[in-house]
């Protein structure tokens, strides 16, 4: 009798860790969609070609300029000669691009449920991009948190650094979450020929992104 309650016990829990699982990664999948799922073979979906009709039709900066998203508590700065090509920097979908070259910017937040574990998602995902790292498709992947994450303007998250992708764009993509379960997706890019010599200004704009200012 007691091994049959033991084993109706471990089919209970069992049930019960797969219904939180199951939660889990249906709120996962939208990560995946706002990352562009890193590894699909999509180029960055935010901004258009440079060469398509639509991708001058912005305001191009003439100066550095300083954006603010006050919803989510964060700014960043963008140089000059850059333009928006879609969103809005005060929404929760943003994009940017330098029309000399292929480089990019974007920023985009989506809603987790407030049950969604984010500790262990930045945990997980960290783990396996740390894992990703040795078989050489990332470069460098780290933990990079901002503020306090109890707070509503504090983020948990962490950082990844792309090798060259068959997609032929190489990314620098934080991931993150606010204390409202917001899950953000941030991020510079270039083609793969483009990456080396647009590196350093790709990470002056990602170090540029703060919380709580």
């Amino acid at each position: 009798m007691r091994a049959k309650l033991t084993g109706c016990t471990l089919l209970v829990m069992f049930a019960v860790v797969l219904v939180y699982c199951a939660t889990a990664f249906a709120q996962f999948g939208i990560i995946k969609q706002g990352l562009d799922a890193v590894t699909t073979g999509k180029k960055p979906g935010v901004a258009p070609d440079a060469a398509s009709p639509a991708a001058s039709g912005g305001k191009v900066l003439t100066q550095d300029t300083t954006y603010t998203n006050a919803a989510r508590n964060l700014q960043f700065t963008i140089p000059a000669g850059w333009e928006i090509v879609e969103g809005s920097p005060d929404s929760e979908s943003v994009g940017f691009r330098y029309m000399k070259n292929t480089m990019g910017f974007s920023f985009h937040a989506e809603q987790m449920v407030p049950s969604f574990p984010r500790a262990s998602a930045v945990s997980a995902g960290l783990k396996q991009d740390q894992e990703r790292v040795t078989i050489k498709k990332l470069l460098a992947a780290k933990r990079r948190d901002d503020g306090d994450a109890k707070k509503k303007c504090g983020v948990i998250g962490w950082e990844i650094v792309e090798a060259p992708q068959k997609n032929d764009f190489q990314r620098i993509i934080w991931q993150c979450y606010d204390g409202q379960n917001f899950y953000m997706n941030i991020m510079a890019y270039s083609e793969n020929k483009d990456f080396a010599a647009s590196e350093a200004t790709l990470r002056k704009i990602m170090d540029s992104v703060k919380f709580c200012k």
